[in-house]
């Protein structure tokens, strides 16, 4: 009888430790939906906002490409690697208790937001960080709990991942062309007005050179030369965006008037032109002045926006007439 008893007293002892094991963890058990901020099939995802700032950038998927606010070609690896990020996005812990209000309140008022559209739904993100190396919260939306979450493979700040600064997600090409496809290109340098010219390609590949702006006939034209020379738009870079206090110059650079333009048509009827400015590096002494001799500026897109240019990417293409004759 003693037996039975202790055998009583032990089955109730165990069993109100496994119910409060049980309610221990399903107090602070992970919510799945929570923390399910993964998407590796980024085959589905048709459309991904960022806003953040004060700034906001939309990156659809147009026929195998990534189009920028339904504009501009987005960079090919720039949209990889937020692909990338979405697909390995894991969560390391929960928040704090301790700090989750605080966590909560940046969410609200500073956090990133991130809409993913894949079609049939659409999954709304919170991302904050106070940067550096201070851990990336996330919230899923309708959620109550924010999470740290990791990239696998990545050390750094999983929240400077999201840029909602659309200069980051512009393809940097400057001219992108084939051959055959150009009708003429006019190249007009203010001081070698001798050397400027247009060159003219039909659609049954007859070449003519001409003074620009003149249009006069310059005769001797070498074929071989001019296609040779066409064949240098394709695939032209540019370094970078020009940073904010680099756009400041615009203004006094469309004053000044620029010192060589490239203007290439077509000929399906299309213009691109861009306009290129020495960069300034300081004064060599009395009424002289120094030059970059590495970079230049150019104002593309109808003069709206100012990159940094190579020269080594535009070196052949600023050619003077002289080149097209042996």
């Amino acid at each position: 009888m003693k037996s039975y008893r202790f055998h009583i007293a032990g089955l109730l002892l165990l069993a109100i430790v496994v119910v409060l094991i049980y309610q221990n963890r399903k107090g602070t058990s992970l919510n799945m939906r929570d923390i399910d901020f993964a998407l590796e099939d980024r085959d589905r995802i048709a459309e991904v906002t960022i806003r953040g700032g004060g700034e906001e950038v939309v990156l659809t998927r147009d026929n195998g490409l990534w189009i920028l606010n339904s504009q501009f070609e987005a960079r090919d690896k720039a949209v990889d690697m937020l692909l990338q990020t979405l697909a390995r996005l894991r969560v390391s812990s929960p928040a704090p208790l301790a700090e989750t209000d605080a966590i909560m309140k940046n969410l609200s008022n500073d956090a990133l937001q991130i809409d993913i559209d894949m079609g049939r739904r659409t999954r709304r993100y919170f991302v904050f960080s106070e940067g550096g190396e201070s851990p990336t919260y996330m919230l899923r939306d309708g959620s109550s709990r924010p999470y740290r979450v990791e990239v696998l493979g990545y050390d750094g700040n999983v929240a400077s991942l999201f840029v909602p600064d659309g200069a980051f997600w512009r393809s940097n090409i400057l001219f992108n062309v084939r051959l055959i496809d150009i009708a003429e290109v006019s190249v007009d340098h203010r001081e070698d007005q001798e050397g400027s010219f247009t060159l003219k390609q039909s659609p049954q590949n007859e070449y003519t050179l001409y003074s620009y702006p003149e249009g006069e006939l310059m005769e001797g034209l070498s074929d071989s030369l001019a296609i040779r020379y066409l064949a240098n738009f394709f695939y032209v870079p540019y370094e970078r965006m020009a940073g904010r206090d680099e756009r400041t110059v615009a203004d006094s650079l469309l004053r000044s008037g620029y010192d060589h333009m490239i203007k290439v048509t077509l000929h399906e009827g299309s213009v691109t032109k861009a306009y290129f400015h020495r960069i300034v590096t300081g004064g060599g002494g009395e009424d002289e002045v120094n030059y970059d001799l590495f970079r230049l500026y150019a104002l593309i897109n109808d003069k709206s926006d100012l990159v940094i240019v190579p020269y080594h990417s535009v070196d052949l293409l600023l050619r003077n007439s002289s080149y097209f004759f042996r």
